[in-house]
């Protein structure tokens, strides 16, 4: 594992933004103002909290070329939390590094990090603690899709279990300020299924189960997830699910 040692003493901003999946327009309508040469130095910090998207299966060298360029002008460091729809066989071939304590995986020659499950990121004396993953209710027409195109859309570990306890074990163990997922605990799901479409009701799963436990030891700040795409802002007993593309400030 590569650690890596940033300017230390720097006055970061914080910042989470709820799903991409894959749209770069997103960003330059947010940011397009404040993008960066390459000698830029980068000090602030973007969670995205699931379905980045930037990793695909149909990518080829020009696509790639342009999405490494088009997130190294970023102004942010960027650490995404891992949602459903993501690439997670090639994510996890990457390097494993060390960042602000967190172990991440990280494409060579992209300033953006892939939490690993159940990690606490220790930003300035600010800890934020992730887990990836939720329950993809598309699966099925995601597996005829790689039965048509013969590329994958769909991946298993989007929920993995065997890394509920040394998750607990971390949250249980370290102080945490704020926590970022994907998904929401259970009880929370229930509550916010009033504000999304139909289409995600009795749709729960094991994650949200183990969310509910870190969710009834309430340590923490603020939570902040995404997946369920509300067209506003929804905040539920200290948790707010993010919009698409919507940016809040942690710090």
């Amino acid at each position: 594992m590569i650690m890596l040692f940033l300017e230390e003493n720097m006055a970061r901003n914080i910042y989470v933004i709820g799903d991409i999946h894959g749209d770069y327009g997103i960003f330059d309508a947010k940011f397009g103002d404040r993008l960066l040469s390459s000698s830029s130095p980068k000090e602030d910090i973007l969670f995205v909290a699931g379905d980045a998207g930037f990793i695909n299966s149909y990518e080829n060298e020009k696509s790639k070329s342009q999405r490494i360029e088009h997130l190294n002008s970023l102004p942010f460091i960027i650490i995404v939390v891992l949602g459903n729809h993501e690439n997670y066989d090639i994510i996890e071939s990457f390097n494993v590094v060390e960042l602000f304590k967190g172990k991440c995986y990280k494409e060579e020659g992209v300033d953006v990090y892939y939490a690993q499950n159940g990690q606490i990121f220790d930003i300035e004396g600010t800890k934020i603690f992730t887990f990836n993953g939720g329950l993809s209710i598309d699966k099925e027409k995601r597996l005829e899709y790689e039965k048509e195109y013969g590329i994958k859309f769909w991946w298993p570990q989007e929920i993995k279990t065997e890394d509920f306890p040394i998750a607990f074990h971390n949250y249980f163990t370290h102080q945490v300020d704020f926590i970022i997922t994907h998904d929401v605990p259970k009880d929370v799901y229930f509550k916010l299924i009033s504000f999304i479409p139909g289409r995600f009701k009795s749709q729960t799963c094991p994650l949200q189960d183990f969310l509910q436990r870190i969710y009834s030891i309430p340590k923490f700040k603020h939570w902040y997830a995404g997946h369920y795409h509300p067209s506003y802002p929804v905040t539920l007993d200290k948790i707010t699910v993010l919009p698409i593309g919507y940016v809040e400030k942690i710090k």
